[in-house]
C-alpha cells in the first residue's frame, strides 16, 4: 500500500480542480495534444497580457467561477499549491540530508524518501541543523 504526504494530496487536489477549471472553460472533450497546443498558446498569449489586459482576462474567469459556485474553492486550491515546491534529490543528496538529521538512510535507495520523510516529521517544529558548504 502507497503511502502519500499531506503535500502530494493538496498537489493532487490542486491539479484535480485545474483539470475542473479546463471542463469549465469547455475544453475537457479536446484530444490531449490539442488542449496541451491551446494551454502552452494561453501561456504565450498571458505572458504578453497588460496588466489592464489580465484584469479584463481575470474578470471573465471569475464571472464563469461565481456562476459555477466554484470560485471559493479554486482560490482554496490556489492558494495551498503554491505553498509546495518541487525538488528533486540524488539518492547521495538524500542520504547526507538523512544523517543531518540523525537519522540512519537506508540501504535500499527506494526508502530513502520515506525515511527523509519521517524524520521531517518528527521534529517538524525544531530546525534542523544542515551544515552548508
Amino acid at each position: 500500500m502507497s503511502e502519500h504526504t499531506r503535500e502530494q494530496g493538496i498537489r493532487v487536489h490542486h491539479l484535480a480542480n485545474l483539470g475542473g477549471l479546463i471542463a469549465l472553460a469547455g475544453l475537457d472533450k479536446e484530444p490531449p495534444d490539442f488542449l496541451l497546443g491551446v494551454l502552452v498558446s494561453a501561456a504565450r498569449e498571458a505572458a504578453t497580457l497588460t496588466a489592464g489586459e489580465r484584469s479584463q482576462v481575470a474578470y471573465v474567469g471569475r464571472k464563469k467561477l461565481d456562476e459555477r459556485a466554484t470560485a471559493k474553492r479554486a482560490w482554496r486550491s490556489w492558494t495551498s499549491a503554491r505553498e509546495l515546491h518541487s525538488l528533486l534529490l540524488s539518492s547521495a543528496q538524500m542520504r547526507r540530508m538523512i544523517a543531518a538529521l540523525g537519522g540512519s538512510a537506508p540501504e535500499n535507495p527506494d526508502r530513502l524518501s520515506a525515511v527523509l520523510t519521517n524524520l521531517l516529521k518528527e521534529d517538524g517544529s525544531a530546525p534542523a541543523k544542515v551544515p552548508q558548504r
